[in-house]
């Protein structure tokens, strides 16, 4: 097990959920945008379209016309402020999370998203009570993705105990919920509970489609577990559907002995 947890990369579905916010964001601005009128929403939905394609210049010039149309727009500043994060303009970013806040401080996906920026920053004490408050907030319809998000990032913060807490939490309220799902199978393979890893990673392959990223974590479990024919099926995914992704690569350098 030594040598397998040498190479397990940190579960970041903090980088997915992170898209979640920004989708919240966008389709929920027609029902609480006040003074900006159409031109505001409409350029508000294109900005966060574009930055889930990544396009972030046409993002940003989008967004930056949604806030001209309505100053007010809590959405359109929690969604310029992913943009601005991820430019690494970390000031511009932190300084419209909190003029969502600010602006909405009801609104479960702007505090949602501000603790993943938060979180992304090792903030991890602010970060958690924005979780929360986004996860107890009945307007919120996924509670289960703040509070996996408040589970990476105790685990991050190297409070395994409170990351598997806040994370069965989140399969409490939705039990199928992908990212719950995988973190927790990574953090019982961190635990070396490897049935435990097996099972939950059974449960994530009926709920999301097949990713390198569980793929590589099938095989490390099956590995540990010494079931040698899984380890190859989990090993042959890896390479025949994800062969240019990191996690191939890692799988290549452990069965080369280390060697590039």
């Amino acid at each position: 097990m030594r040598f397998l947890n040498r190479y397990l990369l940190p579960p970041l579905g903090m980088l997915l959920l992170c898209q979640g916010c920004v989708s919240t964001s966008a389709t929920s601005a027609s029902s609480t945008a006040t003074s900006g009128g159409a031109a505001a929403v409409a350029n508000l939905n294109l900005g966060a379209a574009y930055l889930r394609q990544g396009r972030l210049t046409l993002a940003l010039e989008r967004l930056d016309r949604a806030l001209d149309h309505d100053p007010r727009l809590a959405e359109a500043h929690s969604t310029i402020a992913t943009v601005y994060d991820r430019l690494g303009d970390v000031d511009e970013a932190r300084d419209h999370h909190r003029r969502a806040i600010r602006l909405a401080p009801n609104d479960p996906a702007a505090a949602n998203s501000f603790g993943v920026f938060l979180c992304r920053h090792e903030r991890w004490n602010d970060a958690e009570p924005l979780f929360l408050r986004a996860a107890d907030n009945p307007r919120y319809h996924t509670p289960e993705v703040a509070l996996t998000n408040a589970g990476i990032c105790a685990r991050n913060a190297g409070d395994g105990a409170k990351a598997e807490r806040y994370l069965r939490d989140a399969l409490a309220r939705n039990p199928i919920y992908a990212d719950g799902l995988f973190n927790l199978a990574a953090l019982a393979f961190a635990n070396s509970e490897l049935d435990e890893a097996r099972r939950f990673l059974g449960r994530h392959s009926e709920s999301a489609p097949d990713s390198a990223q569980a793929a590589w974590l099938c095989y490390q479990v099956e590995t540990g577990l010494g079931n040698r024919g899984n380890a190859r099926r989990c090993a042959y995914r890896l390479r025949e559907q994800f062969p240019e992704s990191p996690e191939s690569a890692q799988l290549e350098l452990l069965e080369n002995g280390g060697r590039p």
